[in-house]
């Protein structure tokens, strides 16, 4: 995960300067904190150092501006310049002289430069220190900072549930300030936290909150960052096509910045994004223009051997053999005199990938050996998996297949249950495959290369899908030779499309062996003698509901005879969606979606399925989402019996079931499934069963599309705020922002500013200007709570504004002598 920027609610401490050219180092350090939003920290930091200089007689701004130092040396990665920077602050006695927001601001710093230093239990322990010695009220910016500060050292140790606790703390400090920076930092630190949970939906919510927050703000480095992270949580929820286009927006962000080596990243990671959904001229153009930003910052820096890897990895595919083996033994030479042990050892094996792919399996097993051995000495269980896997597929090459076996077991008890470990189980199934071929076990080695296609489908990896339906074309041609046309066809079209030649070459040869040309469709024969390996491919497919109906859908076709295979599930809106589609065309699927959402009934239903000569099969399930097989042509699956067909389905419902249990087990969430329609859902926080109560959560329901003002009665703790809450989180607006305001939690002298905005200035302790808690909650839900507080000059202008949805240009306020 990238790493976010420091959170500045120290930005301005409201402390008068000194007459004679105060002001005007003041005005110089706004405008190097100008420059580190618009990601010119080099600039910046030449500016500080200046500034440090002529400052020195003021000690608050001299250490303000030392800490705006750190600031700029943390977001070019020299952390260990941004601790020394401001070291001489961490001693009680040397910071006597600053002022009291500036000793916080200070010692904010100090934590965050401990943190990315690696001393942990130093900066936690700073950074509580501080929290002690802030005062209770009147410090929302001071303790937004704290909060969001202590959020970044616990997500570096991975206390996530900790780190989510002080995020969220830092929010609410935030938003009764209405500081944009500290609001988006808060929602970026939720982000990354949702991300290391597992929950990547909200992460994106949070991301797209930020972003809204940001608004018309210069901030392309902040951006990046978060449009760079949202393209992470792509790849986890399995959308390429999304992750390219955040990609291109961080991308669009860096090149404003003086940050090339991020730009270059962000071109690196959208090149292997490119080549993993099969745009490989554009993948090749992002490596490039990546490979041209590495150099222009060095040309033996750290970043260049990944994205020497990456376009080796892209030449090999290609088959351009000699051209990817220059590439990666220059990564590799490079990466190792770097002493970067993880880009050597993935530059390692790409390249005994390479040596595998020109039949060099001495050298690739030796390749294999040295990336095992740098792995396992930086203790990265992936990597070891997949070096394991590299030296496997060399073994069982040169045939020495007790080798390769015990390296899978090995792989086996090291891959985990997650969404990151797909692509390695996707590929130990097709070494598996290749391990049965060799044992002449043609029935068990297409049971695994049909598990890898299933894999590579759900990641979208065209290239692996093509290659393991290629190896599940071959292992047909053995066993089953009238099924294999169709899984070569397949194979031979994607390697076309793609421009794999060397590996078009081998499906064409495969196909011409039996007495086939390259068709652009190939009738499915009926399936003969079933195997019993389609009960073991359900069984092992639970890991995901994604999974399991994609190997559903392909025994289907495999099996029971299906040509086409169209699985729809509950989606959005009281409308089903398409889960799998196998044999469709994505016209005809829009068809099919759009008139099945037609059918009002079970009845209708049917008999759209009757007309479309497909057959009919719910899955019924307990306690996940139901789904829906269409199966066609019905006189095919009336023909091949029903018990295989019914063990199968019965086997799904039982696994979507066990998946929905997993799902929820490993998210922390207990209690029956929840469906997916906001109708169904019971309301957050609510365990109810009295009919006070649901007749209370009828009438949430029925407001759950409006934008009206609601008005919440009831004692104090009968939970107001909790019924706030729900009505929002089953609202359309459940994906903005929820911004609770206590009108007693502030003077009453300041309650107007705080509602409705302030200048910088207005007030004792208005260090910058503020657009209220109104303006904060634009486009999400305001919760006011005790309103009958607020003074009767304000109440006026609030009931404006709930009548009218309008507010006032943000104006001077009166200035208030109010000691906060």
């Amino acid at each position: 995960m990238n790493r976010s920027n420091t959170a500045r609610g120290d930005a301005h401490t409201g402390k008068q300067e000194p007459a004679g050219g105060g002001k005007s180092l003041a005005g110089q350090l706004e405008a190097a904190r100008l420059l580190l939003d618009q990601g010119r920290s080099g600039e910046a930091e030449s500016k500080l150092g200046a500034l440090i200089k002529a400052a020195r007689h003021d000690a608050s701004l001299s250490a303000r501006a030392r800490g705006a130092l750190s600031e700029s040396l943390m977001m070019e990665g020299r952390f260990n310049d941004a601790l020394a920077s401001i070291q001489m602050y961490e001693s009680p006695d040397a910071r006597r002289a600053l002022d009291a927001e500036t000793d916080i601001a200070l010692r904010v710093q100090l934590g965050l430069a401990f943190n990315y230093t690696g001393d942990y239990p130093k900066a936690i322990a700073l950074l509580n220190a501080a929290l002690r010695d802030t005062p209770e009220t009147g410090a929302d910016e001071q303790h937004g900072a704290i909060y969001a500060a202590l959020a970044r050292v616990y997500r570096s140790i991975s206390e996530y549930s900790i780190s989510r606790d002080h995020a969220q703390r830092s929010l609410e400090h935030y938003r009764r300030t209405g500081e944009w920076r500290g609001l988006a930092e808060a929602y970026l630190g939720l982000s990354l936290v949702d991300v290391h949970q597992g929950s990547y939906e909200s992460s994106l919510a949070h991301s797209e909150q930020a972003i809204k927050l940001i608004g018309d703000h210069t901030a392309p480095f902040l951006l990046g960052k978060i449009y760079a992270n949202m393209a992470g949580t792509c790849w986890f929820l399995k959308r390429p096509h999304d992750g390219i286009r955040y990609l291109e927006s961080a991308i669009n962000y860096y090149e404003r910045t003086e940050h090339k080596t991020n730009a270059a990243l962000g071109y690196n990671n959208l090149g292997i994004n490119l080549t993993l959904i099969g745009k490989w001229e554009r993948a090749h153009e992002a490596l490039k223009r990546a490979l041209e930003l590495a150099f222009e910052v060095d040309e033996r820096g750290a970043q260049v051997p990944m994205i020497l890897d990456s376009l080796g990895d892209l030449r090999m595919l290609r088959g351009e053999l000699d051209d990817a083996q220059n590439l990666l033994e220059r990564a590799v030479k490079l990466a190792t005199e770097n002493g970067n042990k993880w880009y050597a050892a993935q530059a390692l094996r790409t390249l005994g990938r390479c040596h595998l792919a020109m039949g060099d399996m001495e050298r690739a097993r030796v390749e294999g050996e040295g990336a095992l051995a740098l792995a396992e000495r930086i203790a990265d269980r992936q990597a070891i998996c997949e070096s394991n896997l590299l030296l496997a597929e060399a073994h069982v090459r040169r045939g020495e297949e007790d080798a390769c076996a015990a390296l899978l077991r090995k792989v086996s008890g090291l891959i985990e249950d997650s969404v990151g470990d797909l692509p390695i189980a996707g590929e130990a199934q097709r070494v598996s495959g290749l391990l049965a071929m060799r044992q002449e076990n043609a029935t068990a080695a297409a049971h695994h290369f049909g598990r890898s296609v299933s894999i590579f489908e759900i990641l979208g990896d065209r290239y692996r899908t093509a290659l393991a339906h290629f190896e599940l074309g071959r292992a047909y041609a053995d066993a089953q030779p009238e099924r294999a046309a169709q899984p070569l066809a397949v194979a031979a079209r994607i390697f076309r499309e793609l421009g794999a030649r060397l590996d078009l070459a081998r499906a064409e040869e495969s196909l011409a062996a039996l007495g086939y040309e390259l068709p652009t469709t190939l009738a499915v024969e009926e399936s003969p003698a079933r195997s019993p390996l389609s009960i073991l491919r359900l069984v092992e497919a639970v890991t995901s509901r994604e999974l399991l109906l994609r190997e559903l859908a392909a025994l289907m076709q495999q099996e029971v005879g299906a040509d086409r295979v169209l699985i729809l599930e509950p989606g959005t809106d009281a409308q089903d969606r398409i889960a799998v589609a196998h044999g469709y065309a994505p016209d005809e699927c829009e068809r099919m979606l759009a008139a099945w959402n037609n059918a009002a009934s079970d009845e209708e239903r049917e008999q759209f399925a009757s007309g479309q000569g497909a057959a009919l099969a719910p899955l019924r399930v307990s306690n996940a989402a139901p789904a829906t097989l269409l199966l066609t042509p019905r006189s095919a699956i009336e023909a091949a019996g029903g018990e295989l067909l019914n063990t199968l389905l019965r086997l799904a419902e039982m696994g979507l079931d066990l998946c929905a249990f997993r799902a929820r087990a490993r998210t922390g969430r207990d209690g029956q499934h929840q469906p997916a329609s906001a109708e169904q859902n019971l309301m957050p926080g609510f365990i109810h069963s009295s009919p006070a109560m649901n007749s209370l959560v009828e009438e949430i329901q029925k407001i759950r599309s409006s934008d009206v003002t609601v008005l919440v009665t009831g004692e104090s703790g009968t939970g107001k705020e909790l019924v706030a809450r729900a009505v929002h989180t089953v609202s359309t607006r459940r994906a903005q922002a929820f911004v609770p305001f206590n009108c007693t939690a502030v003077p009453k002298e300041l309650s107007e500013g705080y509602l409705f905005g302030y200048r910088r200035g207005a007030f004792t302790g208005a260090v910058s200007d503020s657009p209220g808690v109104i303006r904060t909650a634009a486009g999400g839900t305001l919760f006011l709570d005790e309103i009958g507080d607020l003074p009767l000059d304000v109440q006026p202008k609030l009931l404006r504004f709930l009548q009218e949805g309008e507010i006032q240009p943000l104006g001077e306020q009166r200035p208030a002598k109010v000691d906060v």
